[in-house]
């Protein structure tokens, strides 16, 4: 059989922003995710320090039977916004034709990053929150708050939104946005009200690049569940000590990164033996998820590849179909 001989293709942000809906994106993070369960995607990550700037972390996934796998890049670099006026984050995307590892596609990858990352929250809320769950607090006003909501709007049948960010503007601009959109009041809170918001709230999603502790375990209502998503602290560690199930995606990734656990494990309070299991585990059946309605679960995530996996191979076909993108040659 002749290999396959497909041009090599480039996908502005744009382009990609035209590729896949939000529903589209759920439904394809639950099949890479039963996929993942099931043992069957590859992938691995690592992070690389690069100096005190910041770091770049190579993240790479396969979907067994899929035409293509995929290395992408996350790039964090925190003080590009005032040093240079650039964002503190980027990402790109190398796929790779499954039969003959031969390039076919690199794609911009910030606005898929965040999809993919609320489509995935999203599956793994259907599993661990309360299944009535209505009303939800976000910290974070940026994409990736934005893609939470809209993701979760697929699954759950929400009546209620608190939108909150150390930027009041970008709230009001958040909620101006969504509201109209969704079709359920989302409301602007400054941080100083996040209680009232957290009180409230069957779901707390936190997806910031702050460090300070946004959410207190007593303000937490029975049932509730929390995606702890960001980089910096974000959550008291109370929240994570008191939490009748805490869930990460793979405790090897998250135990060195994620500030709430070192600060825990210094003090010798928390190691793996106190979560409650990685995620992909209560996919495949091997635990249980949400046992009661009443049970506080906590999900603590930084990725893995499984959802990457089923999304990004149908971009580019999808990108393909619509004659979108940039075919690049020896003479581009």
């Amino acid at each position: 059989m002749n290999p396959p001989n497909l041009p090599f293709l480039y996908l502005s942000e744009e382009d990609v922003q035209r590729t896949l809906s939000v529903a589209e994106a759920v439904d394809l993070a639950e099949r890479g995710i039963l996929a993942d369960g099931q043992g069957q995607v590859a992938g691995d990550k690592f992070y690389m320090n690069v100096g005190d700037a910041g770091f770049i972390k190579p993240f790479s996934g396969y979907m067994a039977g899929e035409e293509f796998a995929y290395v992408k890049t996350f790039n964090f670099f925190p003080a590009n916004p005032e040093r240079y006026g650039l964002p503190t984050t980027s990402s790109l995307v190398l796929l790779f034709h499954a039969d003959t590892g031969q390039p076919v596609c690199l794609m911009e990858a910030g606005w898929v990053t965040g999809l993919k990352t609320g489509a995935s929250t999203t599956i793994t809320a259907r599993w661990l929150a309360h299944p009535e769950a209505a009303t939800v607090a976000i910290f974070g006003a940026g994409m990736q708050g934005r893609m939470h909501l809209q993701a979760l709007a697929q699954r759950f049948s929400l009546e209620q939104a608190w939108v909150l960010d150390v930027q009041p503007e970008a709230a009001q601009r958040f909620a101006q946005d969504l509201a109209p959109e969704l079709g359920f009041p989302v409301t602007p809170l400054p941080l100083a009200q996040r209680e009232q918001a957290v009180r409230a709230a069957d779901l707390v999603i936190t997806v910031t690049t702050g460090n300070q502790p946004l959410v207190e375990y007593e303000w937490l209502k029975p049932g509730a569940f929390v995606a702890k998503l960001g980089s910096y602290q974000e959550v008291a560690l109370d929240v994570l000590t008191r939490a009748d199930k805490v869930v990460v995606d793979r405790w090897k990734y998250v135990a060195p990164r994620i500030p709430e656990l070192k600060m825990l494990a210094a003090q010798g309070r928390f190691g793996p033996e106190q979560i409650h299991g990685e995620w992909p585990d209560i996919v495949a059946g091997k635990l249980p998820g949400r046992e009661s309605p009443e049970e506080i679960i906590v999900y603590v995530a930084l990725g893995i590849w499984g959802e990457y996996a089923a999304i990004l191979p149908e971009v580019y076909r999808r990108a393909r179909a619509l004659g979108l993108g940039k075919e690049l040659t020896d003479n581009s």
